[in-house]
């Protein structure tokens, strides 16, 4: 069983395989503060810089992905 809400999905043949996305929610997150974008083969590019070991400030990420799969995710519009 799975602990996840799908809030959006795509998935479509690239190339010899299959790539994808999807949002979602953990079930077991109460306060349904975060929502989580997994990305299986579809080439991105993600930096993250954080000082977590000095307890300094918040952590960020940044996401860098193709633009088509910006508006497949209806991140922007087409």
């Amino acid at each position: 069983m799975s602990t996840k809400t799908t809030l959006k999905h795509h998935e479509e043949s690239i190339g010899a395989g299959i790539g994808g996305s999807h949002l979602y929610r953990e079930c077991f997150d109460e306060d349904n503060a975060y929502v989580y974008l997994e990305f299986s083969g579809v080439p991105f590019e993600a930096t993250c810089v954080a000082n977590l070991a000095a307890g300094e400030g918040l952590s960020s990420i940044a996401i860098r992905l193709p633009e088509e799969w910006a508006r497949k995710l209806g991140l922007i519009e087409s």
